[in-house]
């Protein structure tokens, strides 16, 4: 049996390898020499661990979302206000110390009033889109494992409590 110290520094060691995309993972954690039970209850650990990083890095990633989109509304509003200014003052063009501000035609583009009047060629043709979860539903109901074309398969997973 390893001591406390040896167990601490194995599973941050694969903590380590985890952190730097999981080279030789399975060898290190092969290589710890315990029981299957106590290795289970450190990899658990480790894998509470990682679960607490990936929801701080999700909250990280919504925070910076919502950040980033409220800076894109600011510029949006700045710009707005530039083009009303130049509207209102009769201005094309304004040239400051650092900036030239000039209002431009945009290419131009199709703005639909009626598009029942649209010629049919002008439409893409939509690919029908298959519905698992009415298929699935429909598989449960008749009570079949399969139809021609599908079946309905039970797959296992790792549940950690």
């Amino acid at each position: 049996m390893s001591s406390l110290y040896d167990l601490t520094q194995d599973f941050k060691q694969v903590q380590s390898l985890i952190d730097e995309g999981g080279e030789n993972l399975q060898d290190t954690l092969d290589s710890i020499n315990l029981a299957i039970e106590d290795k289970l209850e450190n990899i658990g650990k480790v894998i509470r661990n990682l679960d607490g990083e990936i929801e701080m890095l999700k909250n990280e990633e919504t925070r910076l979302a919502d950040k980033r989109k409220a800076l894109e509304t600011n510029k949006k509003r700045l710009k707005m206000y530039v083009e009303e200014q130049l509207t209102l003052t009769g201005k094309d063009k304004v040239k400051t110390g650092i900036f030239t501000f000039a209002m431009q035609n945009n290419a131009p583009s199709v703005k639909v009033t009626d598009e029942k009047l649209i010629p049919k060629r002008y439409f893409v043709p939509v690919e029908p889109k298959l519905d698992k979860k009415a298929l699935k539903e429909s598989l449960k109901e008749m009570d079949v494992k399969s139809m021609p074309g599908v079946e309905l398969v039970q797959g296992r997973s790792l549940r950690i409590r």
